[in-house]
């Protein structure tokens, strides 16, 4: 199944893991065994019960990594890359264990922020002041949660907090980079209210490396001009919880990033900006209906714009898009028997979607399309009493039928198995399968979109070795994602078609652990993700990523360290469009901070550490070294 992943590369991933876990220190678990994790089963559950693979990132880690970018701090995790056309503020595209980055869901406070135009999420612009936690479940989980669910699930939660608090920060350094951000927390009885804001301006480089591009009639060339980002970000959440166990939430949470890009198609004096705005807002209901069935009704919208603007007029890159999500969920969890929760759930998705590109006159005309989509499924968690030896059984089952307006239906399900036995070792397996709806773009866009285009479909595999523990946590899984009915541009048709198949296969090696005060998270990502038609690796995704970080706390100083290796990638050259390979490259980070008093602390961070020239697009320019000072203030 995996013979073609290299044997020598797997040997390596295992012997840097084993080189951590031989010193006298180890890594942190991320989240505590006892922790809670949501995302996973669609159901709140313990860390230590969660079957499918997943990573929860708190608060406490955000702030002690000193990482400003979501996609940034996700490229660390286990079976994560990313891609970005440029500096900070830049079209991203994020690839979970190497499916596409359409085929990643992507929630905000449970409410789907995957477009409807063009099917991936927005996350380029994203930054991590106003988030609270993020939980990434890696593998397939249409069977919860519908479509695009094929590499996995991104969830992000917005700031909160279970105590009366003000923090405020500020930070400065190369590129021009200037930050602040502010957050305030109140709790008292059952009422909690929590509101937070911050701005992030740099101007680090020109997106596209001009030396780089060979002008042509089609492509006269790119403005050396610096790029820069400006982004705006903002979160309020607010809840009651009565004695009775009633509780009522809701939460809003806005960003917006004005961000210059370059194009080679407008010549090398014409300037670009991207003005993009992100919205999303929730408001849920839990109703305990008795000691065994607790009923949750949530409602929230998800809104995304874009306007592209060119001082060329006549520009193709000029052009605006609109997208909205509008979900209603009722989801009923019923306790079945001390260990099994059973889940029942429907759900109501109305998707728009617009753009001046959907003209097929452009005339610049804002046209407009919608889809409706109804769902329900069913979800069964469960696990055996605990034995003596403290072995036992667990399961999660769940199945889902999506009802689509404009492209037909599809049936998805899950079953993942688990055997915790001996002392903390486990051992289990998963089967699922997942689809991707087309985006409008795939259907509407001129001359390439094709209405009759159906889902795409994928089914998985995995098994995984696992050891946990309060200090420590080691897991070994390999996995095999074939996905079928890909949407590709087809030339024998000149349209889009439902012909591509790919397969993913990979290994993932994890270990984290504490151990007298030192804290240190090590992974490995092997993966083969190829087009089957062609056995060629698809496009910007490495066959080996290490990631290792180290960090301790001395008292009222802490430091900390961070490498990451990604190896050689493929891309289209950025004149030729011919396949070219990316070299390999590794990243070191350093960062430390300083308690001062109880209530400030200084930050310095230093990026790129060793200056590393590389590219994640052919042709983009990457941040150099750069260094970066900061100040927080807590009362």
């Amino acid at each position: 199944m995996f013979d073609s992943l290299s044997v020598r590369g797997a040997t390596a991933a295992a012997c840097a893991l084993l080189s951590v876990l031989s010193c006298p220190f180890a890594a942190r678990a991320q989240a505590p065994l006892d922790a809670v994790v949501v995302t996973a089963a669609r159901s709140a559950q313990r860390a230590a019960d969660v079957l499918p693979a997943t990573t929860v990132l708190t608060r406490a880690d955000i702030e002690r990594s000193q990482t400003p970018s979501l996609v940034d701090l996700l490229s660390r995790q286990v079976g994560v890359e990313f891609a970005r056309s440029g500096g900070p503020g830049a079209q991203a595209s994020l690839f979970i264990r190497g499916a596409n980055s359409a085929q990643t869901l992507v929630l905000v406070d449970g409410v789907r922020i995957n477009t409807s135009t063009g099917g991936a999420a927005v996350l380029g612009g994203i930054a991590l002041d106003t988030v609270e936690r993020i939980e990434i479940v890696r593998g397939n989980l249409s069977s919860l949660y519908g479509s695009e669910a094929i590499g996995g699930v991104v969830q992000i939660f917005t700031r909160s907090g279970r105590t009366t608090g003000v923090e405020a920060s500020l930070e400065g350094g190369a590129d021009d980079t200037r930050a602040v951000a502010a957050a305030g927390r109140y709790v008292m009885g059952g009422t909690r209210i929590a509101a937070s804001a911050a701005r992030r301006r740099s101007e680090p480089f020109s997106a596209i490396d001009t030396a780089r591009v060979i002008p042509s009639p089609f492509a006269p060339g790119a403005n050396p001009d610096i790029d820069g980002s400006d982004n705006r970000s903002a979160a309020l959440s607010a809840g009651h919880r009565w004695g009775s166990g009633w509780e009522l939430e809701g939460s809003a949470w806005t960003s917006r990033n004005d961000t210059d890009f370059d194009s080679t198609a407008d010549g090398p004096t014409a300037t670009h900006k991207e003005e993009a705005g992100s919205d999303v807002y929730r408001v849920a209901l839990a109703a305990p209906l008795s000691s065994a069935w607790l009923a949750r009704l949530s409602a929230g919208e998800a809104r995304e714009r874009s306007d592209n603007r060119v001082s060329d007029p006549f520009s193709f890159n000029n052009g605006r898009f609109d997208a909205r999500n509008r979900q209603v969920t009722l989801a009923n969890e019923v306790r079945v028997a001390e260990d099994v929760l059973a889940v029942v759930g429907l759900e109501s998705l109305r998707q728009r979607g617009a753009s001046t590109s959907y003209d097929p006159n452009f005339t610049s005309l804002l046209t407009e399309f919608e889809r409706r989509v109804k769902s329900a499924w069913f979800g069964l968690t469960g696990a055996t009493p605990a034995q003596a030896d403290g072995s036992r059984h667990r399961a999660q089952l769940s199945v889902r039928h999506d009802d689509y307006s404009d492209v037909g239906n599809a049936t998805t399900g899950l079953i993942s198995y688990r055997y915790d036995f001996a002392s903390h070792w486990s051992v289990g397996g998963q089967a699922s399968t997942a689809f991707r709806a087309p985006s409008f773009n795939d259907l509407y866009f001129p001359f390439f979109g094709n209405p009759q285009l159906r889902p795409e479909e994928s089914t998985s595999g995995e098994l995984a070795l696992g050891y946990a523990r309060e200090q420590l946590q080691l897991r070994a899984a390999v996995y095999r994602t074939r996905a079928r009915e890909l949407i590709v541009f087809d030339p024998a048709t000149s349209i889009a078609q439902n012909v591509a198949r790919a397969t993913l296969d990979g290994i993932e090696l994890s270990a984290r652990q504490t151990f007298g005060g030192w804290r240190v998270d090590a992974n490995a990502s092997l993966t083969r993700p190829v087009d089957e038609a062609t056995d060629e690796r698809l496009l910007r995704r490495a066959a080996r990523v290490f990631n290792i970080g180290v960090d301790r706390d001395f008292g009222r100083w802490s430091a900390g360290a961070g490498v990451s290796y990604n190896g050689a990638r493929f891309d289209s050259d950025i004149n030729t469009f011919a396949r070219v390979e990316l070299p390999a490259y590794t990243l070191l980070r350093l960062y430390g901070a300083w308690r001062v008093t109880e209530q400030v602390t200084l930050t310095a961070r230093l990026e790129n550490v060793t200056d590393e020239e590389y590219a994640l697009v052919s042709g983009y320019n990457t941040p150099r070294r750069g260094g970066f000072i900061g100040v927080q203030a807590r009362l």
